[in-house]
């Protein structure tokens, strides 16, 4: 959902639905972009959890879990529902899934030889061949790829940067990952999604299943002024 500049009749809308403590912490946000986007975000995801749920979205309460990773209240009794946020510049997703882990990462797509700084510290030694190996039009693209994607996947474990951003890495085209000599993570079990929610953002999707389960994705487009939904 894309959050540049919303009338402040939809903020409003949006801070109807969040609970003391979301708002206390949107207030503390100095800057007014930071605190717009915080309110988005949060709305987005009680409503998603809404329509996946069955509970209106100012009565779904949230706990902290391990590593700091949200988590739905055990009292709701919606234990098998996962979810994950992120945001960039502009822009707010929301993931949910019944019973799998799942992370979501979205990115602003930018132009910088910092990019390889960057990669040279959190990479994995393919992941930095591939990075090199793209003509310069496309290595922009290419690292957020690859950043969005490993992203996800910590967020997916709810270990955060607790976990080593080079201990995996991903090979492109098709996407798959491959864990580090040691790790127990088994690779087989993930699936990825990636996605352009617009020109100027890149997105990926984690998902850690316990079985070989049929997996269906929806991509739901809200709109930020009446809440509309549009399928991707």
């Amino acid at each position: 959902m894309e959050v540049d500049a919303p009338p402040v009749t939809t903020i409003r809308e949006w801070r109807s639905c969040l609970d003391a403590a979301e708002l206390a912490r949107s207030d503390g946000f100095y800057f007014d972009a930071d605190r717009i986007t915080y309110i988005g975000a949060h709305w987005l995801l009680r409503n998603a959890l809404a329509a996946t749920g069955g509970l209106p979205p100012s009565q779904w309460r949230f706990v902290t879990g391990r590593h700091g990773k949200p988590q739905i209240d055990a009292a709701l009794g919606r234990s098998d529902l996962c979810f994950n946020l992120s945001h960039s510049k502009g822009l707010v997703a929301c993931a949910v899934a019944t019973g799998v882990a799942i992370g979501i990462d979205v990115e602003l797509i930018s132009s910088t030889r910092a990019e390889f700084d960057i990669a040279s510290r959190y990479f994995g030694v393919d992941e930095i061949a591939l990075l090199r190996s793209k003509p310069p039009d496309e290595q922009s693209q290419t690292f957020f790829r690859l950043w969005t994607l490993k992203e996800a996947l910590i967020k997916a474990t709810g270990e955060g940067l607790h976990r080593a951003l080079d201990s995996f890495s991903f090979s492109l085209d098709p996407t798959a990952v491959t864990f580090r000599s040691g790790d127990v993570e088994q690779a087989g079990a993930w699936v990825f999604f990636e996605y352009r929610p617009t020109l100027r953002h890149a997105m990926a999707v984690a998902m850690r299943l316990s079985t070989a389960q049929p997996v269906r994705l929806s991509i739901l487009r809200i709109h930020p002024l009446d809440g509309s939904v549009a399928s991707q």
